[in-house]
């Protein structure tokens, strides 16, 4: 590690500006980091896909699990880049094997979800530390900057998921509605195809910020060892060092001679002292007295409060608070008058005291916990069904007797609104009246949707599905459903709907 080439300049920097200068050295070597980062992910992630076709936030899942292993090949190149060495990417990816292989198992378990990750992923790749030398030299580099690791952590995956949803909406808004491509189904349940958006543009955010998460860390490091090691005054005297010797040595030598000669002129002893000459026997008595003067030979006897039989060695870790408490408490109460009360007095408002914190903590506790105490204080007014639900009359003398029959007369008679919105209603009567399903006033059409499905009937539930989907087009959307679906809609229900659960 040459301290001569280092790319930026060695001075100690406060966290915030330790970050900031990692994010410079995220925007001018991006295009390697980037390449670095996103092509070992990728390859993992294709296959990943291939495996979990149906359900492809797996294979998201598990490429996130595995963030800190991306992070090793950009940080790895970054040490070498901030020397003033130049590696190409495939060189650095031709010592992948290398850098992934060290420790890898306590970074898939416990350190996983630690919050200073990037803070000390260093210690593991460029130091090549482990076990018991590594938790000491993160003792050492904890002193600080771990508060600005965990804003950095937390502050770059705030950065991944707002990125992941700007690419969400911004590809919804250009994909064509000829492509009927929903991320959500009537029952808010995510879709094959929505699960595919949702993996691939997080997996690019999270591609895109890792870069300035590593070196931002990396920062950190090396903002921490130039402060330990002082590399600043290394530096600083390295360049002195070198100034002196391109400077003329006879212009040196021509002022440092009078220099030296005066000084050693003055230093000169003075001829009285120069003629004492000392003994061991008078040097003893010397110190004696000098050691017996006012600044040495005073005495003074303190007396404070300790355990018995406790280990010298741990008489510091009793909090100075403590002794003093005791030191106040002996001056204060004058245990040998018995003629005075102070005892007694310190006593009661000691009782005082401690009853007063009781009774605030109880206030504050009923206080913070009286919302589920109403729970028990008031009788649970018996629940209804509502009778109106999204404008629609759910009443059970509300409905025909035949209801498919009179849903198709009102088709035909060009009254697609009123006819869906029967079958719909009374598919909901239906089921409050039948199933005891416990619909609310405040209820959406997904949230009924789901609450069916809970029932775990699976038929009744595909079928209230399908009838809500073809509702919610109708009446939001103005999308008339075909005639086949609608004959095959009041077909179903009167199998469902028309006869009692068994």
């Amino acid at each position: 590690m040459d301290l001569d080439k280092l790319q930026f300049k060695a001075s100690v920097r406060s966290g915030w500006q330790a970050i900031d200068l990692g994010f410079l050295m995220a925007r001018d070597w991006w295009r390697p980091l980037f390449t670095m980062t996103a092509l070992p992910a990728t390859l993992l992630l294709l296959p990943l896909l291939l495996i979990f076709w149906e359900n492809p936030l797996w294979a998201a899942a598990i490429v996130w699990w595995l963030k800190p292993f991306w992070e090793r090949l950009p940080l790895y190149f970054a040490s070498r880049r901030v020397f003033a060495e130049e590696p190409s990417e495939w060189d650095i990816l031709r010592q992948a094997r290398s850098v992934f292989r060290g420790d890898w198992l306590p970074w898939l378990l416990w350190r996983r979800l630690s919050f200073n990750r990037a803070f000390d992923s260093p210690v593991t790749v460029l130091e090549a530390l482990k076990s018991k030398a590594r938790s000491q030299r993160l003792k050492v580099l904890h002193g600080k900057h771990t508060d600005i690791a965990l804003a950095n952590q937390l502050v770059c995956f705030c950065c991944e998921v707002i990125l992941a949803l700007g690419l969400l909406t911004g590809l919804l808004f250009f994909i064509p509605d000829s492509l009927d491509l929903e991320i959500y189904d009537s029952l808010e349940k995510l879709t094959l195809a929505g699960a595919w958006i949702i993996t691939l543009c997080y997996f690019f955010a999270m591609i895109l910020i890792m870069p300035f998460h590593c070196m931002a860390g990396f920062a950190l490091y090396l903002n921490r060892r130039i402060e330990l090691e002082a590399w600043d005054i290394e530096i600083t005297f390295r360049n002195l060092s070198q100034r002196k010797k391109q400077s003329g040595s006879s212009l040196v030598a021509g002022i440092l001679i009078p220099v030296v000669m005066a000084l050693a002129f003055v230093a000169q002893p003075s001829p009285a002292l120069a003629a004492t000459s000392h003994n061991n026997e008078s040097a003893k008595q010397l110190i004696a007295e000098v050691l017996g003067g006012e600044d040495f030979g005073r005495e003074e006897i303190v007396e404070k409060w300790r355990f018995i039989n406790w280990v010298e060695q741990n008489q510091d870790k009793i909090p100075e608070w403590f002794i003093d408490l005791i030191e106040w408490w002996e001056n204060n109460l004058e245990l040998d008058d018995p003629a005075e009360s102070t005892l007694t007095t310190t006593a009661f408002w000691l009782k005082v005291l401690l009853v007063g914190i009781f009774i605030c903590l109880l206030a504050y506790l009923f206080y913070r916990f009286r919302a589920p105490l109403k729970k028990f204080s008031t009788s649970q007014s018996p629940k209804t069904a509502p009778e109106i639900l999204f404008g629609l009359d759910l009443r059970p003398e509300s409905l025909p007797e035949d209801v498919p029959n009179q849903v198709m007369k009102l088709w035909q008679a060009n009254q697609p609104r009123e006819a869906l919105g029967l079958l719909y209603r009374a598919s909901l009567s239906r089921l409050i009246q039948q199933h005891s399903l416990a619909f609310k006033a405040s209820h959406t059409e997904a949230e009924c949707a789901a609450l069916v499905q809970s029932y775990g009937i699976q038929s009744l539930s595909y079928y209230f599905s399908q009838l809500t989907q073809v509702w919610r087009r109708l009446a939001y959307g103005h999308e008339l459903p075909e005639l086949g679906a609608l004959q095959n809609l009041c077909d179903n229900w009167t199998e469902e709907m028309a006869h009692d659960p068994l």
